[in-house]
């Protein structure tokens, strides 16, 4: 059985209006339309975090740490993470100033756990017709469609990081 992930993917609002919606300006969807998107498909929304997000806080960890770093280099368990890229690099994001957002492994660094590059929603689409809706979904909202494949399964990504969005003509 072939699995979908697609994955409204908007981190943070980044400098000048682009052609794509980011998330946290006006034009992105309300959570009333992130509602009726979730009436359309046949799985709970997703609302990835960087797995290493359950390392944090370093003085009581929210979830399994021992798990995340036993098995941060583990691909078929990272390609099961919603909120999982390739690699950790993948899922920071790198500012025009130069300043990042990520959530590292080493919490104790003193660091907080953000959201990088990891998508802020999404859906776990397992039919065509989920897939169709999330598209829709993404082209009624203006916001760009990504795809991630494991070769296992396939992960559709609705992006809207500036560096991803090519120039309004």
């Amino acid at each position: 059985m072939k699995v979908f992930w697609i994955t409204f993917f908007a981190p943070l609002a980044l400098g000048k209006p682009a052609c794509r919606c980011l998330f946290g300006e006006r034009c992105w969807p309300k959570e009333s339309d992130f509602s009726a998107l979730a009436s359309q498909v046949s799985q709970p929304l997703l609302h990835p975090v960087p797995p290493e997000s359950a390392c944090y806080p370093a003085s009581n960890p929210s979830g399994n740490c021992a798990e995340v770093n036993n098995k941060t280099s583990n691909g078929p368990w990272r390609s099961d993470q919603p909120g999982s890229m390739q690699t950790p690099s993948f899922e920071t994001f790198t500012f025009s100033n130069g300043t990042i957002s990520a959530c590292y492994l080493n919490a104790s660094m003193g660091f907080p756990c953000e959201q990088g590059s990891v998508p802020v929603i999404g859906v776990d689409a397992r039919s065509v017709g989920d897939v169709q809706a999330a598209i829709k979904f993404a082209s009624a909202n203006n916001l760009r469609l990504v795809v991630k494949s494991t070769g296992y399964a396939i992960f559709y990504f609705l992006s809207s990081h500036n560096d991803e969005v090519t120039a309004c003509p």
